[in-house]
């Protein structure tokens, strides 16, 4: 599983994971997500958020059901039954705990980039659709804000449940350290996948976004506002060093 705020960068992460042999889907869209599972998220995580994946067992089976018909459809070209298998959708990790109670042996790949370039990122799918159930009120605060707040609480979700849960299931990478020393995070990505192959093409997939560091563009005063809102998220996932 691959998952982040949407536009964090996982589309590359997805291509690392087919170069080191992983099947990643029959379906995908354009920014390679899996379009099987968009609906499924589309339709049940909002409401599993809001209850804090607190299902009763009839909600749970639906959703079991409901997940069944989207992988097949998502694994409808999967090379052999013993082939190992992805799904790169970013809203993934809205509902981990979900995931891990279907498939106890899985992986959480959990991508983070800097929460001061998600503040301005134009890519607010994921919030529109998803982030009242876990903001509240703060739901209606500017669009820079909202952003950073929720940068921090669903990432924040997503790395209690994989580190307290999934243990050495569970692996955290930031964009940054892939696009500044690709060698080094691509070995440990495919470390984590099992992968033995050659990393040449993976490192080829490696291509800095335009985008990044955008934030250093900001005034000051506003960046001073978002970075006391998202401090411990920034301090917690490593970019309190140039966060004062």
């Amino acid at each position: 599983m691959i998952g982040a705020v949407g536009g964090s960068g996982t589309r590359v992460f997805s291509r690392i994971a087919r170069d080191a042999g992983v099947f990643m889907g029959s379906h995908l869209d354009s920014q390679e997500d899996s379009a099987s599972m968009s609906g499924f998220y589309t339709e049940f995580a909002s409401d599993y958020l809001a209850a804090n994946g607190d299902l009763v067992q009839n909600q749970e089976r639906r959703l079991a059901q409901r997940l069944a018909k989207c992988l097949d459809h998502h694994l409808e070209r999967l090379p052999g039954p013993d082939a190992p298998w992805g799904i790169k959708n970013p809203r993934s990790m809205l509902m981990l705990p979900f995931w891990d109670r279907n498939f106890p042996g899985m992986r959480f790949l959990h991508v983070i980039r800097d929460g001061r370039d998600m503040a301005y990122s134009e890519n607010d799918n994921q919030i529109r659709r998803h982030a009242r159930a876990v903001l509240g009120p703060d739901f209606d605060r500017p669009a820079p804000e909202r952003a950073m707040l929720w940068w921090v609480q669903a990432n924040s979700l997503a790395a209690d449940y994989g580190e307290a849960e999934l243990g050495d299931r569970y692996l955290r990478v930031r964009l940054e350290d892939l696009c500044e020393r690709p060698k080094r995070t691509i070995r440990s990505l495919y470390e984590f996948l099992g992968a033995t192959g050659p990393m040449r093409q993976a490192i080829g997939e490696v291509e800095p976004p335009q985008t990044l560091g955008r934030w250093r563009e900001r005034p000051e005063p506003e960046l001073a506002r978002l970075v006391a809102l998202g401090r411990p998220g920034l301090e917690r996932f490593g970019y309190a060093a140039d966060a004062g």
